[in-house]
């Protein structure tokens, strides 16, 4: 699943990059070199700055406007946030007992209490 959080609090574990088209290697090497010194992008203080950077060339088969296209993934800290929105969705839907009568009926899987629920809770928070 891929989803969008704001970066400005938090910090980058990892980026790739995904570039496809006509990229000169070495514009691409003084691109990282320049984010890296100047810190534009604030990374882990635990581990090393990890810019991975993938090129390829233009598929034959896709017609595109463009010279360049990319894709930027990357894990940062600030999913944390996300993860506390769920969770507090969570608490809501369980505290009114929302949506349980499915995996009530589930007795092979779930038996009599719905603890995984809550094990599952415990391990996000």
């Amino acid at each position: 699943m891929m989803v969008s959080v704001p970066t400005r609090k938090g910090c980058y574990i990892s980026i790739l990059n995904m570039i496809q088209g006509e990229v000169d290697p070495t514009q691409v090497h003084k691109s990282l070199q320049r984010i890296r010194e100047k810190k534009v992008a604030n990374f882990i203080p635990w581990g090393p700055a990890s810019i991975q950077v993938a090129l390829s060339k233009k598929s034959p088969y896709v017609k595109t406007a463009h010279r360049v296209s990319g894709l930027l993934m990357a894990n940062h800290t600030s999913i944390q946030f996300l993860f506390r929105s769920v969770l507090k969705s969570y608490e809501r839907l369980r505290k009114r007992g929302a949506f349980l009568d499915q995996y009530r009926k589930e007795e092979k899987v779930f038996g009599d209490s719905l603890q995984e629920f809550d094990n599952a809770r415990d391990v996000v928070t």
